[in-house]
């Protein structure tokens, strides 16, 4: 374990193993790096892995009060420049792909060649433009109320949304799976949690994702009790350099339900947007469109 001090004075930790060209892992809320060890484990044979708690996660620094998704894209920049990475390939699974779409707006943009989204969609409430967020993100009043439970009971919130991060219908075949995650996740800050939240329900990246011309491979889980197929479609069409990758066994967590399957597809995403050489192009790219 590595600590990173951050310029505002708080710290982040992370992984760092193997070499090669970067990798940097962003899990989902509520998470931590933890849960991509079958990633570091396979990948970092291969790759360099470089894999962080996000703020407010884990053993990195809580969220002050006035901090947000925006200071997660900071600390993830710092980063990148403290580790000097260039070239590298930014995976963000759920609220960690959105915090990659914010780093593609940072002055450190340049230093990704290529990005994975893993089931997440650029907006979370649903309205009468859209209808791709939350499957049950009608309305604000919904995550006020989430927010309510999770400051009142954050142990006893995870055990109601961990088991939602698999697929449907799966919860009994993967209990230890969720078991596990529970275990890590109910030792995160609530305040943070309710903060990030809060954050995450006032994104809206849809009209960013056209400029992001980035190679990106859009992965979901065909059995996501978040989000539906048809919302990582939407996703893979806006990118103008995309391609779509789903796993019929899984839910929202396809590295995690799927692991294998998943790391080939990244291994097989990371030959097609090889550098070949310094100056060198990228080799042809895949598009969704």
């Amino acid at each position: 374990m590595t600590l990173l001090d951050l310029r505002d004075g708080g710290h982040l930790k992370y992984e760092d193993s193997g070499s090669g060209r970067p990798i940097v892992l962003l899990h989902g809320w509520g998470m931590r790096g933890e849960f991509f060890k079958a990633q570091i484990a396979a990948l970092s044979t291969q790759f360099r892995i470089v894999v962080p708690d996000l703020r407010g996660h884990g053993d990195s620094s809580n969220l002050e009060e006035n901090q947000s998704l925006s200071t997660l894209v900071d600390d993830v920049a710092e980063l990148l420049v403290s580790l000097d990475l260039s070239q590298t390939m930014l995976i963000g699974w759920s609220m960690g792909a959105m915090v990659s779409w914010g780093v593609m707006q940072h002055q450190e943009a340049g230093r990704v060649s290529s990005m994975v989204s893993i089931d997440m969609i650029p907006r979370l409430l649903n309205d009468d433009t859209w209808k791709f967020g939350l499957r049950d993100g009608d309305s604000a009043s919904v995550f006020s109320e989430v927010v309510a439970r999770m400051l009142a009971d954050w142990p006893g919130f995870t055990r109601i949304f961990v088991p939602r991060i698999v697929a449907r219908g799966q919860h009994a075949k993967r209990k230890a799976l969720v078991d596990w995650v529970i275990d890590k996740t109910e030792k995160n800050h609530p305040e943070s949690m309710a903060q990030l939240w809060l954050s995450m329900a006032s994104q809206d990246f849809r009209s960013q994702l056209a400029a992001i011309e980035t190679p990106t491979l859009v992965t979901y889980g065909a059995l996501s009790q978040l989000y539906s197929p048809a919302a990582s479609e939407w996703v893979a069409r806006q990118l103008p350099n995309s391609r779509r990758v789903g796993f019929a066994n899984s839910g929202h967590s396809p590295h995690l339900e799927e692991p294998d399957a998943f790391n080939r597809a990244i291994e097989t995403f990371a030959e097609q947007t090889r550098v070949e050489s310094p100056g060198g192009s990228a080799i042809r790219q895949e598009n969704s469109n």
